[in-house]
């Protein structure tokens, strides 16, 4: 039974209470503090936009049943004004063209894992026919049923195989099957002071040792400046990418493809060591946030950061909401824009170090509760008469990983970095260059992301629905556990992930 909107958000308030009730508490004091001073999230809104009706004039006929069209449940892990006014529109074009009801869940990304597992296990609230979501999910639900792979697999046939970015689909790969469409996706980058590196006489921050140059050099700078803000919280998932591709720097891996985790490997506490020694010596006091990072190289305090592409705009003074504020943006609120350095990817320290990047790639899935017509004519408007209006959306994280259609190959890929970033602002392209318009289509377009290369798509959903990382890095820079300590607590908790684990070996992380 498909639930209205008045009935689907009380039930919704009171699940996800009794969800979080049922959380094991843990001892993260920090955490607490700045969950409690955060604002409350939101109940995602549903929108049902009906196709419309025949505006012909009916003759006069016999009074007969009134057929209804089919209703089709979308949910989107975004919550902008702006994402909503496009899927609005994508919603009412696409209910015009084919004429089934749309009903749109615009769903805080932090919340998705929570509301996909309480539909999964209730009775009374119902999947979604589609959903937007990130790469940590997409095999992991496939393997539990949640998405239609075989559905699934037909539609990029259909749509054009060889249109897509074929690493984003070999990376969702389950049984030999697609489990989720590639849409888009955007680099994780470092964003540091161009400037500040230039009158210091540093090196760019690309390598462990030039970023603790550069984070000490700030940091000296000023009371109020501080050397490297990245997100801790262990509410975000960021806070477990961050290090993730610290530690692929070092040339650490999560699991191998036997199904051996390998997190307590040399190169993984190297890479721990690396982390807890630029966050704890020059990162701001207490948790911070992809907010709290982005506002302080903003305010210009400090020197080096991890972000998404997201920060772009902003630096060139094109987001209201957070507009630059460093001392030399008074007189020129493209400041920032001019005197940033931007790095996509990070290379480690000893034998295994490598180059690496991590790119946050965006699926649409089929869920296994779809009309299988109704679904296949969403997925196919979303990846061709609607597909150049999403990815118009903020469009400095979205790099489509469709390329082109089969009659130009490219038209999307060539395309991105042209959009204008504002409704009447330069493009991407117009406000950095030809240079890193490349450098970040290429980055995101490439990603060696732990696990899934290995196989390991349901570890990798549920360490991310568990947050399993992002609690146990918070916990250590709490002071909770040693650096030497803490790789062997995230075992212990990333083998209790895994069922009937083979390689478990006995740890201890009071030693």
């Amino acid at each position: 039974m498909k639930w209205t909107r008045g009935m689907i958000l009380p039930l919704l308030g009171t699940i996800l209470l009794a969800l979080a009730a049922c959380q094991p508490i843990t001892p993260r004091l920090a955490t607490a503090t700045a969950q409690a001073q955060m604002p409350s999230t939101p109940t995602p809104e549903s929108l049902v936009l009906p196709a419309p009706a025949s505006t012909a004039i009916p003759t006069a006929q016999p009074q007969a049943a009134v057929a209804t069209n089919p209703r089709l449940t979308v949910w989107i892990n975004e919550t902008s004004p702006e994402h909503r006014q496009a899927l609005n529109q994508m919603a009412a074009d696409f209910s015009e063209m084919h004429q089934i009801d749309v009903e749109l869940m615009l769903v805080a990304p932090s919340l998705l894992p929570k509301l996909m597992e309480t539909a999964v296990i209730s009775d009374a609230f119902s999947l979604p026919d589609i959903v937007l979501h990130p790469i940590e999910y997409t095999v992991g639900w496939a393997e539990r049923g949640i998405l239609d792979t075989a559905v699934t697999h037909e539609v990029v046939d259909a749509i054009g195989r060889d249109t897509f970015n074929p690493e984003a689909l070999t990376l969702v790969e389950s049984n030999g099957l697609t489990a989720a469409i590639p849409s888009d996706a955007y680099p994780q980058i470092v964003v540091y002071r161009a400037d500040w590196v230039e009158e210091l006489g540093l090196a760019v921050p690309d390598n462990p040792a030039a970023m603790l140059a550069l984070a000490e050099a700030s940091a000296a700078i000023g009371p109020l400046v501080s050397g490297f803000v990245i997100p801790t919280e262990s509410n975000l998932t960021t806070t477990h990418q961050a290090f993730e591709q610290i530690a692929q720097a070092y040339g650490c891996q999560l699991i191998d493809e036997k199904g051996e985790v390998l997190i307590l490997e040399p190169a993984c506490q190297s890479a721990l060591d690396f982390y807890f020694e630029i966050v704890h010596n020059y990162s701001p006091t207490g948790v911070q946030t992809d907010t709290s990072a982005r506002n302080a190289y903003l305010a210009g305090r400090t020197g080096l950061i991890i972000s998404s592409p997201s920060i772009l705009p902003a630096l060139a003074g094109l987001n209201d909401d957070a507009l630059p504020r460093c001392a030399e943006c008074g007189t020129d609120s493209n400041y920032l824009a001019q005197n940033s350095g931007v790095i996509t990817h990070v290379m480690g320290d000893g034998t295994l170090a490598q180059a690496s990047n991590l790119s946050e790639m965006t699926y649409l899935g089929i869920t296994s509760a779809a009309e299988r017509e109704t679904a296949v004519a969403f997925a196919t408007y979303w990846f061709n008469e609607g597909y150049a209006d999403w990815l118009a959306v903020e469009s400095e994280r979205k790099v489509p990983l469709r390329w082109g259609a089969a009659e130009q190959p490219r038209q999307f890929i060539d395309g991105w970095g042209d959009q204008p970033l504002t409704a009447a602002g330069p493009s991407l392209r117009e406000l950095y260059g030809d240079t890193l318009v490349g450098q970040l289509r290429e980055a995101a377009s490439l990603s060696s992301r732990w696990g899934l290369a290995q196989g390991q798509g349901g570890l990798v959903a549920a360490l991310n629905e568990e947050l399993t990382l992002s609690v146990t890095l918070q916990e250590m820079l709490s002071g909770y556990f040693s650096p030497g300590q803490t790789l062997t607590e995230a075992y212990a908790r990333i083998v209790d992930l895994i069922p009937n684990y083979s390689y478990d070996i006995d740890v201890n992380p009071d030693s």
